[in-house]
């Protein structure tokens, strides 16, 4: 199954792609837009338009935007005074150039280039690669931001794979000596179900150890691990651990962060008194179809250790780098400890 990470990552391949496409594309527009709109602005002012005069130097005008746009560009802005000056004298050189051609070929005098409009002219030019300036740079720092982005998210996820690699790995391992402990006096005293123990116990680390092609798991995979993992629990201690799991048939085909549920009835078990006198009382159901809960009767352990809201943090830290932020949310009373994972 496809994750939220994985979704968003590829939402962010694709997004790149289109703004990479669009990025090519820009300076051809802006070059052949900005001549336009200048010969439209003379055409509404004389009235008057010659189609032979006007195709060549639209043309010639729209090649030395693109030229001064990749020369620009090729300009890493650099701390210091070496970035202004290779800009202006680059800038300038350009310029200077560009009026040489409308002198050349374009029947402009020189001594146009000295009146207001020849001015006007090269000052144009000038703005254009201020304006070609402002946007590459604005380009290139939100590719720079959208690249950090894609980086953060690789970490991320690196580090969500190795945090359930880990977890994967390492169940509590007081549980394994405590299984083994409990398999032990049941071979000793040849209790019938230590076939069944074993095979449960079996089924359980078959499952953590496994190399999973995602990090969900639908909720029906979770409910069967739990089913062995929660078998082993009521062997050790017997009356004194009751768990209920009531969940809609519909519901099943949900995901889950993998081991979600067995990492909240292992803190149940954990920092719960767990005792004949005291018995602990697990409950697993749904308040809602998109919604699992684990609730327990609160009769906490004195003192409370801490890695309680460490577990509780590392999940809703799973559910975040899957995209979503409200993955879990906890209530207490004086009676009652509870944990709601959204499923989707």
């Amino acid at each position: 199954m496809t994750t939220q990470l994985a979704k968003n990552k590829t939402q962010m391949l694709d997004k790149n792609t289109q703004t990479s496409s669009i990025e090519r594309a820009l300076p051809f527009v802006i070059a052949f837009l900005l001549p336009l709109l200048n010969f439209i602005g003379d055409v509404a002012r004389q009235k008057s338009l010659d189609i032979i005069e006007f195709l060549p130097r639209w043309v010639c005008i729209s090649l030395f935007l693109l030229i001064l746009w990749y020369f620009n560009n090729q300009i890493a802005p650099t701390k210091g005074g070496k970035f202004l000056f290779t800009f202006l004298l680059g800038n300038l050189g350009l310029t200077a150039f560009y009026l040489f051609i409308l002198s050349r070929f374009f029947s402009v005098n020189f001594q146009f280039l000295s009146t207001p409009l020849g001015w006007a002219a090269g000052l144009k030019f000038l703005l254009a690669s201020w304006l070609f300036t402002a946007i590459q740079h604005t380009l290139k720092t939100t590719k720079s931001v959208a690249t950090l982005k894609a980086e953060n998210l690789a970490l991320k996820s690196e580090k969500y794979k190795a945090e359930l690699d880990q977890l994967r790995k390492q169940v509590n391992p007081h549980f394994l000596f405590n299984s083994l402990s409990t398999l032990r006096t049941m071979i000793r005293s040849n209790n019938a179900n230590s076939e069944d123990f074993v095979m449960n116990l079996s089924d359980v680390y078959r499952q953590i150890l496994q190399t999973r092609a995602t990090n969900t798991v639908t909720l029906k995979e979770e409910v069967d691990f739990l089913n062995a993992y929660i078998y082993l629990l009521k062997v050790r201690h017997e009356d004194a651990l009751h768990v209920d799991i009531q969940l809609a048939p519909d519901a099943l085909a949900y995901s889950l962060p993998a081991y979600a549920l067995q990492l909240l009835v292992e803190n149940c078990i954990k920092h719960n008194i767990v005792s004949t006198s005291r018995p602990l009382t697990i409950k697993i159901y749904q308040q809602k179809p998109s919604s699992v809960t684990v609730a327990n009767n609160y009769q906490p352990k004195a003192p409370q250790e801490d890695s309680l809201g460490v577990g509780l943090d590392n999940l809703r830290n799973r559910y975040q780098l899957m995209g979503l932020d409200n993955g879990l949310t906890v209530s207490q009373n004086e009676h009652e400890y509870a944990v709601t994972l959204n499923l989707y």
